[in-house]
Formats: structure tokens, C-alpha cells, sequence
């Protein structure tokens, strides 16, 4: 991540507020039937430009469009679910194009607004009669064990969690092994619930209960892990700061730990500062023969970045094997390298051929 990048992007998170402010004014200007549409518009509409602007500020400090892009298409699902009309999104993109063009330096208008005509383009060549292909079940998806995913995650909205652990439970006694179950039927579900989330088919309420009552499951299934003795390595996961999702690197933590490795697992949010301290010593050992660090969102891709840089500035004189996975890494496959990983794992069980990789190098 080019340093200029960062600096770009900072610019944006500096006057962010201001901004979306100035947008929404001018939205308002030539589209005063919004304001008058509903009670409290104006707010609605600052949030919904400042989580815009937050998207491309990532966006430019990756020097990524499709980070910005993707963020639009899902804003289009919302807006689509909650019977507002997409042509409104485009507006709002269009009066923020300008209010950048009119506001920032011109190098970094200029970039800016590069990466918000793709995501015009994405808009005006999406199908208008259905939601973009993006937004499909993740129940439908090739690899997935429909049956299953569908009866677990339905279970877990009907508050039935121990109905919900008996279908993990028969998959594994059917012949799947644990890591199986991990993607085929766990992942696929808790992706559905954010996608249920985003189109209004499910609520915050519900995506926090099956989290929750997800992480129980682990417990539950890490005990059907086989263990493989010691391989006298240790690794330390943990999702970044800023990223309050942490079951991906849980998954990822139990497999390790089953092929031998020992695993400090710190959850989600881990601030960089507290990360590289239990990473590396106050002599700048490291610590651990691997770190494995996750990002859902593109909104933690300077997150990830940085958390990278620390432990590197921390560790002068000794390479710590970085692996990263998360969302926003199936999204740009080449981004790992942007954030300056040494590899990139697309699933859990990927994760632990690239750590057992990275450990040999």
C-alpha cells in the first residue's frame, strides 16, 4: 500500500462530515422531493454518503475501484429491498462526483471520481428487474450443503439453537468431517444471514443471535476435531481492528490447532497496538511462526495494512510469516499482496495448507 494511497485517503477521512454534507445540500437542490419524503432525510442520507465516502477512501488507499464498486452494488440491494428507487443511488454518486471535483485537490478529485464512474456504469448496466447476481441465496452456491445450511440457519432464526447444533452434529456422524461442516454448512449460512440482513429479510437482532449462537457450535464441534500430535509451531489469530467479525479466524484457529499447531485465537477487534505487542517481544522477537489475520469488509483494508506494517516495523530484523483471508480478499484476489502479507487463504482449509507453506519458507 503506496504511501501517497494512504495520504489520499486520509484527505477524505479528514473532511468526510463536510463532505457529505455539502452532497446531500446539492442532492436536496435538484431533488427536493427526498428531503420531503420522510422524516429525518437529511441524517439518513449524510450516513448513507459518509458510509459511501468511508468505502472510498479504502477504495483509493488500496488503489482498488472494485472495493467502492462492490459497496455500491450492495447499497443498490438495499435500496431495491426497502423500496427506494436505485435512481436516487445514482444521484447521490453524481452530486457527490461533483462536491469532490469542487472541494479536494484535483489529483485526488480526479481518482476519486474515476472509481465513482465504474460504480455508475455498475448501476446503469445492472438488470432491472432482479437484484444483481451478488446478491443470490449463498445457500445456492456450487460446493454447498443446501439441505443442511438452509436447516441450521433456519433453526437459528426460529431460536431453536440446539436443533440447530443436532444438524451440524448429523453431518459430521453422516461422514463430513468437521472442516466440511465448517464451510459447506456454517459459512454459507452465516453469509445468507448478512444477505437477509441487507435485503430486510432478517434483522440486526437476527444476524447477532446467529453469530452468537454460532460461536457455540464451534465449541461443540471442536471436539470432534481430530488432533494430530505437536508440530511445535504456534501461530497467533485474530481479526484487525475495526472488524467486529472474528468466526472465519475461529474456524481457521480450530483447524490449525487440529493439524498440531499451538494457536492463541484473539477475536475480533483487535487493536494493532495490543496486537503486535503479544506478537513480538520488547527485544523484536517474534513471538509465533505464523500470525493469521482476517478482514471481512473492505473498511478494514488499512486496518489489515497497518496491523502488517507494525508487526514488520516490530520485528526488523526477523520475517514474521503474515497469511490474511477474509471477505474483502475474495473480492480483490490480489490485495494480500497490497497489504503486504506473504499469503492469502480463501476458506479455512485453505488457510492451513498456506500456513503449513508460509511455516516452511
Amino acid at each position: 500500500m503506496l504511501a501517497t494511497d494512504r495520504q489520499h485517503a486520509e484527505s477524505i477521512d479528514s473532511v468526510s462530515r463536510a463532505l457529505a454534507e455539502w452532497t446531500v445540500t446539492l442532492l436536496f437542490e435538484r431533488h427536493p422531493e427526498l428531503e420531503r419524503r420522510i422524516d429525518g432525510a437529511r441524517a439518513l442520507w449524510k450516513g448513507e454518503i459518509m458510509n459511501r465516502l468511508h468505502h472510498l477512501a479504502e477504495a483509493i488507499a488500496a488503489d482498488r475501484a472494485v472495493l467502492f464498486v462492490q459497496s455500491v452494488e450492495w447499497a443498490r440491494a438495499a435500496f431495491i429491498a426497502r423500496e427506494m428507487d436505485p435512481e436516487h443511488l445514482s444521484a447521490s454518486l453524481i452530486a457527490l462526483e461533483e462536491t469532490l471535483r469542487a472541494e479536494l485537490p484535483a489529483e485526488l478529485a480526479n481518482r476519486a471520481s474515476v472509481m465513482i464512474d465504474e460504480a455508475l456504469d455498475a448501476l446503469q448496466n445492472a438488470d432491472e428487474a432482479t437484484v444483481d447476481a451478488s446478491f443470490e441465496s449463498a445457500l445456492e452456491h456450487e460446493g454447498v450443503d443446501t439441505v443442511r445450511s438452509r436447516a441450521y440457519l433456519v433453526h437459528l432464526l426460529e431460536r431453536h439453537q440446539s436443533r440447530a447444533v443436532d444438524v451440524l452434529l448429523d453431518a459430521v456422524n453422516s461422514g463430513r468431517s468437521v472442516a466440511e461442516v465448517y464451510e459447506t454448512v456454517i459459512g454459507p449460512a452465516l453469509s445468507e444471514v448478512g444477505r437477509l440482513w441487507q435485503i430486510q429479510e432478517a434483522t440486526v437482532a437476527d444476524e447477532h443471535y446467529v453469530t452468537t449462537a454460532t460461536q457455540g457450535a464451534l465449541a461443540v464441534l471442536r471436539s470432534r476435531l481430530p488432533q494430530a500430535p505437536r508440530n511445535g509451531k504456534r501461530a497467533l489469530a485474530a481479526s484487525v481492528g475495526g472488524d467486529l467479525h472474528d468466526v472465519g479466524i475461529r474456524m481457521v484457529a480450530d483447524l490449525l490447532e487440529s493439524e498440531g499447531w499451538q494457536v492463541d485465537c484473539l477475536g475480533a477487534n483487535m487493536p494493532t497496538v495490543d496486537l503486535v505487542e503479544h506478537a513480538v517481544d520488547e527485544f523484536g522477537t517474534p513471538q509465533f511462526d505464523l500470525v493469521a489475520l482476517s478482514a471481512s469488509t473492505g473498511l478494514t483494508v488499512r486496518s489489515i495494512a497497518k496491523a502488517i506494517e507494525s508487526l514488520r516495523e516490530a520485528a526488523p530484523d526477523r520475517h514474521i510469516p503474515i497469511m490474511v483471508g477474509g471477505g474483502a480478499f475474495r473480492v480483490v484476489p490480489d490485495l494480500w499482496k497490497v497489504v503486504g502479507a506473504d499469503g492469502c487463504a480463501c476458506c479455512a482449509t485453505d488457510a492451513v495448507r498456506v500456513a503449513a507453506e508460509l511455516a516452511k519458507a
